[in-house]
């Protein structure tokens, strides 16, 4: 598993985040099954997740599934600063044998909700996305919070 190898570093507050402090995204290399980082439970953090999806992707020739996967670590990674009162989230981003997974971990226990969008409503869509986009999500309950994590098919069904 790759921890911090130090590949770039993003500094939060020149993404608006009130944080200055450098978050170091995992050099990830094609033999790493897994990486992972620590940020800062806010939505500015969704950034530096990105960057761990897109490095891990890119090392297992797995561009193609970027879009969709930075797209609904966004999602995951605004969900836990919004509903969850937690302060650091992990996010990691596992190669296994035909698909991708994408965990978020924060301290809550609370179960994430799908909820249906009203009208024009500006927010609510997250985990819709989430089931509609992923091959497979859910949720796992870790000793002190939980992880939400979506999986994404590497090999055709």
């Amino acid at each position: 598993m790759s921890v911090i190898n130090s590949a770039s570093t993003v500094h939060p507050s020149s993404a608006g985040c009130p944080i200055d402090v450098p978050i170091e995204i995992p050099v990830v290399l094609p033999g790493d099954w897994r990486c992972r980082v620590e940020l800062p439970c806010i939505p500015e953090s969704a950034g530096a997740a990105r960057k761990l999806v897109a490095a891990g992707l890119a090392a297992w020739s797995l561009d193609h599934l970027a879009d969709v996967a930075e797209l609904l670590v966004t999602e995951l990674v605004a969900n836990a600063a919004k509903h969850t009162g937690c302060t650091r989230i992990s996010v990691a981003v596992e190669r296994r044998q035909s698909s991708v997974r994408v965990g978020v971990r924060d301290s809550s226990v609370e179960l994430p909700c799908r909820v249906e969008p009203k009208g024009e409503a500006e927010s609510g869509y997250g985990l819709g996305l989430v089931d509609t986009l992923a091959s497979r999500w859910g949720v796992d309950l870790a000793a002190l919070g939980k992880w939400v994590w979506f999986e994404l098919r590497t090999v055709a069904a």
